[in-house]
């Protein structure tokens, strides 16, 4: 039922077992009584359960091609806005109700997100490895940290066979943990919080090109006493469309709770939240697409492996869904292969799909529908993008020792796509400040290609060695690893990359606030009763 929309869904509660009162609602009555009151009276005829039992998964309007900052959708209604009003049978209530303001019926909750990509060049990280100079949540202080990953495993058949490689991701989400709870420093370490209130769901998707799960947070208690990713909370607001930051109540025991994680061979995408603020988020499903080589001949295609592809977090923060995509898309610098790189990104973004809960619904729907790329409200895309510039080498290299490569970009792949409609329409793209992130020399703030490499790599000695046969490539430097990102209700504060040197990319890093709505039954109440009396006073008016 739509009642349950209503309801202060947690991950962990099944919407359809729940029967705790809507926030909001009247004292002793249930979110399901609130609801019906608020919209049954409005139909032009009295509705029947099945009114309310299976509503169509919510989908925005398109956007139009950004303009390398900002992009706006074109519908000016709220998509949540929209949604909720496919609910109401009278037409001019409703038409009333899509012009009316979502800050009157809604509370907002300001929560402040941290992004960021690395290629890790398929090499285990060190030990002690500090990733704060990058990950700097103890300073930035984020409610939520998405981080990605692109070739934590070398891409090699067997790797690219296995799918998932769970020491590697363990090591990795062990360096994450230090850098969210200690700055990335040592210290003292008890129980892993990265395991309370977690379970995983990393099925065995490797059979086909798309993959996806759906997960629930039933395990033991976090250290506050709430259910990570469950339990009331606070930050709740009153009043019409107040913010509230998630974040707002951190103390020195601020601790972070992961709330999901996906592996696609060298891709890995990883989410965590404080516990405030897991605590108002649900629904959470992950899935996977592999774009990487296909196993067949003409059309008997068997299956294509996960060498290149994306994995994805769709998640609901209070009522707004919002999506993380992590890629690794086509390598290459032949000139076909931009082609290839915008074709993964249509090839992700049509396949991606976030299966339902097995038997319950975010809203609370007896039945719903798998998610989609189009049905999250913010969207951030992190990944190895692999775009590079149309540009001769040498043209390249003069231009960032001259420091003059903001004008290489108008020979960058991604922008070029972009602007002709190919890839990314509708995502927005920063102004990017930096340096090109690839190729350099491992262990070095040096690009690779500069022609003095030696015979063979050394790894065992203590200064940094070159190998003649990684610089014979000569990878023209280019800005491979990108951050762009969509929607409603999201805004961009930072990007720019760090100068971690164990890998042949740099990483990136951006930073976002993304307003999150919580529908309010009372005020919604009040805003189709108010609708409802102006049509009825027109009515008498006009007779």
């Amino acid at each position: 039922m739509f009642a349950d929309l209503l309801n202060d869904g947690r991950p962990g509660r099944s919407s359809s077992s729940s029967s705790a009162p809507a926030r909001g609602a009247p004292r002793g009555s249930s979110a399901a009584a609130a609801s019906t009151s608020t919209w049954v009276g409005f139909d032009d005829e009295a509705p029947s359960a099945s009114d309310f039992s299976a509503p169509a998964v919510a989908t925005h309007p398109g956007f139009p091609v950004p303009s390398r900052g900002v992009a706006k959708p074109e519908d000016s209604v709220h998509p949540l806005t929209r949604q909720w009003a496919s609910r109401i049978g009278n037409r001019a209530v409703r038409d009333a109700f899509l012009a009316h303001p979502i800050e009157d019926y809604t509370s907002s909750h300001e929560l402040s997100v941290w992004t960021g990509t690395w290629n890790t060049n398929g090499k285990r990280p060190p030990p002690g490895l500090d990733i704060s100079p990058w990950l700097d949540a103890v300073v930035s202080k984020p409610d939520i940290v998405v981080v990605g990953f692109q070739e934590i495993v070398p891409l090699t058949p067997g790797k690219v066979l296995a799918v998932e490689d769970e020491k590697a991701t363990k090591e990795w989400e062990a360096i994450i943990e230090r850098a969210l709870h200690e700055g990335g420093g040592g210290g003292p370490r008890g129980a892993s919080s990265s395991t309370a209130g977690w379970a995983s769901f990393d099925g065995d998707d490797a059979g086909g090109a798309a993959g996806g799960a759906w997960t629930s947070f039933d395990a033991a208690s976090s250290e506050d006493g709430r259910r990570s990713g469950g339990g009331g909370g606070g930050g709740d607001t009153a009043g019409g469309g107040s913010k509230a930051s998630a974040g707002s109540a951190a103390s020195p025991s601020r601790r972070y709770v992961r709330l999901a994680c996906k592996q696609l061979v060298g891709v890995y995408i990883t989410v965590w939240a404080t516990t405030e603020a897991a605590s108002h988020v649900r629904d959470v499903r992950v899935a996977t697409v592999s774009t990487g080589f296909n196993l067949g001949v003409g059309a008997l295609q068997v299956a294509t492996l996960g060498n290149k592809g994306g994995a994805a977090v769709w998640l609901r923060c209070y009522n707004t869904p919002v999506l993380f995509v992590c890629s690794h898309l086509s390598a290459g610098s032949k000139p076909d292969d931009a082609a290839k790189r915008s074709q993964d990104y249509h090839d992700i973004v049509s396949k991606l799909s976030f299966p339902a809960p097995p038997a319950a619904s975010s809203d609370g729907a007896a039945i719903e529908r798998s998610a989609s790329v189009k049905d999250a409200f913010a969207c951030v895309w992190i990944g190895d993008l692999n775009y590079r510039l149309n540009l001769p080498d040498d043209t390249v290299r003069d231009a960032i020792a001259g420091g003059t490569h903001a004008r290489l970009l108008g020979a960058d792949q991604l922008v070029l796509e972009q602007a002709a409609g190919r890839a990314f329409v509708g995502w927005t793209e920063a102004p990017v400040t930096f340096l090109p992130t690839y190729k350099y020399r491992p262990g070095t703030n040096q690009y690779s290609g500069g022609g003095d490499g030696d015979d063979d790599d050394d790894e065992g000695s203590g200064d940094v060695k070159v190998s003649k046969k990684e610089e014979k490539k000569k990878r023209t430097p280019a800005w491979c690893d990108r951050i762009l990102w969509r929607g409603w209700d999201i805004t961009q504060h930072s990007y720019d990359r760090s100068e971690l040197v164990q890998s042949d990319h740099k990483p990136v890093r951006s930073k976002f606030s993304i307003v999150a709505r919580e529908l309010q039954p009372e005020r919604l109440q009040e805003v189709l009763l108010e609708h409802r009396r102006r049509m009825d006073f027109q009515e008498m008016a006009s007779q």
